[in-house]
């Protein structure tokens, strides 16, 4: 819009009609160009950014189910990482335990490797039982196992879920 403000005011010194009219004419074209190709088609995403949004989405619902104190939680974990780490158990303990849980989770490095998705992390929360809010943060790996679904299969460091396991 300015730069045809600008290009008006240049017309004022041209006296010939028809320069001014094929320069108004040219204008328009360029403005017509500059509106179609703005709205060019939908972006089309790669399969490891597809990968990596979805990633996000994933870490994002499980704090979120984490809170809300729903088991649905433990369905993004691996039924192997489950029963080794021993995180079932420690995440229904805390939905028992605690009246409140309020967790932060910030996303420093997404790593895509093949089929693993190493996710970067650091953390902090508090948990409330009624009579003491304990406070606590971390930094974490989460390793995802990418597929036909995203599922948690190892978390390194300090796990920002299953406080009852500490």
């Amino acid at each position: 819009m300015f730069s045809v403000l600008v290009f008006v005011t240049m017309l004022e010194g041209i006296s010939n009609i028809r320069t001014k009219f094929t320069l108004l004419l040219l204008s328009a074209g360029f403005l017509a160009i500059s509106i179609i190709s703005g709205c060019a088609g939908k972006v089309i995403l790669s399969d490891d950014a597809v990968r990596i949004r979805n990633t996000v989405d994933m870490i994002y619902q499980m704090k979120d189910l984490y809170e809300q104190h729903d088991d649905g939680l433990l369905s993004l974990f691996s039924a192997d990482y489950l029963s080794e780490s021993g995180m079932n158990v420690a995440v229904s303990q805390d939905m028992k335990r605690f009246n409140v849980i309020s967790l932060n989770i910030f996303i420093d490095r997404i790593e895509v490797d093949k089929d693993l998705i190493n996710v970067s992390v650091h953390w902090s929360g508090s948990w409330d039982n009624g009579e003491k809010i304990s406070r606590d943060g971390g930094s974490s790996v989460i390793i995802i196992r990418s597929g036909d679904d995203l599922k948690v299969v190892d978390i390194k460091g300090d796990s920002p879920f299953g406080k009852s396991n500490k």
